[in-house]
């Protein structure tokens, strides 16, 4: 029996599913999402430095898909796994603007920041209580083992 529930390798797929939305955004349309969508202004002088983190954050996106989809299908704990990691990794991204200085203004304030809050508190509480289902789930399997076996009385 799996512990962990199947509802983590749905999420784990459903939010794949979104990232490749998101990685062939930012890649096959980067210049349309960037301009359009984003507002930001590319043919400024740091207009090819902002398409091409544009263009890795998708591929990024690609390769989250990639393993979300996989795990979702084949390893259910990989997948309670990666969504366990991937807040984790954007909050390790937060520390470093806040080290740099970096303030979400102007250009850095992008139009995806509220879905990208909803995907992380997805995985956050997708994580938590998958995990915390996994514990009760092996602690109820592990006392119904204990209790189905005979009990050896040793006083004689």
């Amino acid at each position: 029996m799996n512990a962990i529930p199947r509802y983590v390798s749905f999420v784990a797929f459903a939010l794949g599913s979104y990232d490749v939305v998101r990685g062939i955004a930012h890649t096959v349309f980067a210049g349309y999402a960037a301009t359009e969508k984003a507002g930001v202004d590319l043919t400024g002088p740091a207009g090819l430095d902002l398409l091409i983190l544009m263009l890795a954050f998708g591929a990024s996106n690609l390769v989250t898909a990639s393993a979300l989809i996989y795990l979702a299908l084949t390893d259910r704990r990989g997948s309670l796994l990666l969504l366990g990691l991937i807040p984790f990794a954007y909050f390790a991204a937060h520390i470093g603007l806040e080290l740099h200085g970096v303030e979400l203004v102007g250009q850095g304030v992008f139009p995806g920041r509220f879905y990208m809050m909803v995907y992380l508190t997805v995985c956050a509480l997708t994580a938590t209580s998958g995990a915390l289902v996994a514990l009760r789930r092996m602690r109820a399997a592990s006392e119904a083992a204990n209790s189905a076996r005979p009990h050896l009385d040793h006083q004689s």
